[in-house]
């Protein structure tokens, strides 16, 4: 073979050798479908953010978000396989554990809840309630977090049970209640309308809480352990943002509450309330099992049996949130303070 061939041959070679390894190098790997269900509330903003800032895609997510109109029916989806996943309210969390073949993974949003009255109640503080009419919503942490408080005080009230937080606040404001233990952002909103906010949970029990947690299907779990992670990853980020950014982030989460006012969306998670030195409901994907354990006992025996209380602990799994934290760790991002308890 001539000298001319060969090193035709070679060069050859070398160009193959290079576009392979140019393929490989620019190749992604195929988006992994996840369903996202949500409730048209403020505290699921972290995941609206993630999505409407590309966050999920960066992580090689393709995410489909579907609306629901209460947490029953958030639940119902699950039972029916529409979702993979969905940040669900602590509390209907444990009152669904038997129900829902599901892993909790991470934090979506803490606290948020405040006692609202009218002007004229005469109601000054949560000890005032003794006696009144009392609106709270089914499976919110933060109803429950002021009925455990109040039963630790001593203080009894008469409580009417409604199925969403906007039809509390109508019954308030049509004297079928005299307060109402409001989630954000209708406390918010409720403030707006010329109500009075009493107290927010932080004044009364003042460790934080989650208001919702990030839940899966095991199912979904088992098949697809690096989308979890990276869907804990794109959380964070989308918190960082928000918090960085608010004025970006702002109309990412004003596209899914159209009939909620701008000012209410930043009162409700992004404004610092200088009554608890924090936003009213901070967005963040921050997990910690032990206090969640704490957290739990609470709803011993009102909500949780103790095989139930133990069922529910089970299902925590903070393997995928710890690796999330490790991978942005590693990638240089700076994460948020809370991360660092």
């Amino acid at each position: 073979m001539n000298k001319r061939l060969i090193l035709l041959s070679a060069l050859l070679i070398v160009i193959v050798i290079v576009a392979a390894a140019g393929f490989i190098f620019l190749y992604k790997p195929p988006a992994t479908s996840v369903r996202i269900g949500y409730l048209p509330a403020a505290s699921y903003g972290i995941v609206w953010v993630a999505y409407e800032g590309g966050f999920f895609e960066d992580e090689g997510l393709n995410i489909t978000l579907v609306e629901y109109g209460s947490v029953s029916d958030l639940v119902t989806a699950f039972a029916r396989n529409e979702i993979d996943g969905a940040p669900v309210t602590s509390v209907a969390i444990a009152a669904f554990i038997k129900n829902i073949d599901s892993i909790v993974v991470a934090g979506n949003s803490l606290d948020g809840t405040a006692l609202v009255t009218k002007n004229s109640s005469g109601v000054d503080s949560i000890s005032d309630l003794e006696g009144r009419r009392v609106g709270t919503v089914l499976y919110v942490p933060g109803d429950f977090i002021f009925r455990k408080v109040m039963t630790d005080q001593g203080i009894s009230a008469n409580f009417s049970t409604y199925l969403s937080p906007a039809d509390a606040l109508l019954a308030l404001e049509n004297d079928q209640i005299e307060a109402a233990f409001l989630w954000e952002p209708y406390s918010s909103l409720a403030s707006y309308r010329g109500l009075k906010l009493v107290q927010w949970d932080k004044q009364v029990y003042p460790l934080d809480y989650p208001c919702c947690l990030q839940v899966f299907k095991s199912s979904f779990v088992s098949k697809n352990p690096d989308a979890v992670t990276k869907f804990i990853k794109a959380l964070i980020k989308a918190e960082s943002f928000t918090y960085s950014q608010p004025g970006d982030a702002l109309p990412m989460i004003k596209q899914y509450l159209p009939g909620m006012p701008w000012e209410i969306i930043y009162d409700s998670i992004i404004r610092i309330d200088p009554r608890i030195g924090q936003a009213r409901n901070p967005l963040s994907g921050y997990f910690n099992k032990s206090e969640l354990q704490s957290f739990y006992q609470l709803l011993i025996p009102s909500i949780l049996s103790i095989n139930d209380y133990n069922l529910l602990i089970s299902k925590l799994d903070s393997s995928y949130y710890d690796s999330a934290v490790s991978e942005l760790k590693k990638e240089g991002f700076n994460l948020p303070s809370i991360y660092s308890r």
